[in-house]
């Protein structure tokens, strides 16, 4: 994984959240092993059974350059994958940096998207970590094994903090059930209020981070 010019760091609901640390082979079993400790026979099964998961998640991290990242596992699993329903992490931009702050980014993200289900929503909003661009989507994803297409919907935020040269921090909530949409817009819009974005050479250890939800 590259390493950032900048750390970050944001809270978190608590009960069914795990920080899944990506930067560790063994992270994802980590995370199985906290839903196994819950205790009975069905969390040791639930454990193993949504630790594949758990390794693409931090795959698809690992690729981004992606930290921190949350996931959240229900007490009860649910009857058909994705097991982990919900994911927060932050990730560096993905290219040059863009000209113009938000409103350059806004462009990029109004181009049309074969996979959306509908116009994004898209407004520039000032956060604590600098100014952003929100983007929500629902899309259609790629079929899955058993060949369903998932729908998800997105809320990223491209936030420009002062001092940041090398582009956006893109922080992004996503989930796999339309049907809780809005109460889970608001509860990314409270993550990502709570973000912070440091240079790395001013942030703390990794074990004084976590707890935050913060990268190492």
């Amino acid at each position: 994984m590259a390493e950032n010019l900048w750390v970050a760091g944001f809270d978190h609901p608590g009960a069914g959240w795990h920080q899944l640390d990506v930067r560790a082979e063994d992270g994802p079993e980590r995370v199985a092993q906290e839903i196994a400790d819950r205790g009975g026979d069905l969390n040791h099964l639930y454990a193993e059974a949504v630790l594949p998961e758990l390794k693409l998640i931090r795959q698809g991290a690992v690729e981004r350059g992606a930290a921190p990242v949350v996931v959240f596992v229900p007490d009860v699993p649910a009857e058909s994958r994705p097991l982990v329903p919900i994911t927060a992490f932050v990730a560096p931009w993905g290219g040059p940096p863009p000209d113009g702050g938000p409103a350059s980014v806004a462009a990029l993200a109004r181009v049309p998207r074969d996979y959306r289900l509908r116009e994004p929503l898209i407004g520039e909003i000032d956060l604590p970590a600098g100014p952003a661009l929100r983007v929500h989507e629902l899309v259609r994803e790629e079929p899955t094994e058993d060949g369903r297409r998932l729908l998800m919907e997105y809320v990223s935020y491209y936030v420009f903090p002062p001092g940041l040269t090398d582009g956006p921090v893109e922080m992004t909530v996503s989930w796999s059930s339309p049907a809780i949409g809005a109460e889970m817009a608001g509860t990314a819009d409270e993550i990502a209020a709570s973000l912070t974005v440091s240079p790395a050479a001013e942030t703390l250890p990794a074990e004084a981070l976590f707890g935050k939800a913060g990268a190492e």
